[in-house]
């Protein structure tokens, strides 16, 4: 078996999230981020996931949750969702989309709970973290 680390973003800005907007027989949302490459420090990984898909220059702040999967029996997986705060924009960005990115889109998070956010109990987190509840930094295996 396979383990490997991924590394989300989480943005607020005002009371608006931003995510990934997938298309994938029909519109879905995930946070920015993605695989960490080898020789690569997660912070770093982060820094180039926003750029290529977001088109912005990041300053991690703080790891706020981690959470595993299993994909198959093949891949074990662990997610790290780290806060963020954008320090600039990219000019003249050649994107780099994950598989059935279209986008991305700053989400309501008064209504993150109607959205099609995956997985599905980061809606819960995150609108807790915008109200000031504390959470456990280790969620284990969260609901596709």
């Amino acid at each position: 078996m396979i383990i490997r680390n991924s590394v989300k973003g989480i943005i607020i800005k005002g009371n608006k999230l931003l995510v990934a907007e997938m298309e994938n027989n029909g519109t879905y949302y995930t946070l920015p981020g993605g695989k960490q490459h080898p020789d690569e420090l997660i912070f770093d990984t982060l820094k180039r996931e926003m750029a290529e898909e977001a088109g912005y220059v990041i300053e991690p702040k703080e790891i706020m949750f981690i959470r595993e999967t299993f994909e198959g029996e093949e891949t074990h997986r662990v997610e790290f969702m780290v806060r963020c705060e954008i320090v600039g924009e990219i000019e003249n960005n050649v994107f780099k989309y994950d598989d059935y990115q279209v986008g991305t889109k700053w989400l309501n998070i008064d209504n993150i709970s109607a959205e099609p956010l995956y997985p599905l109990e980061i809606r819960r987190l995150i609108k807790n973290h915008y109200l000031g509840k504390s959470a456990d930094v280790y969620q284990g295996v969260m609901n596709q």
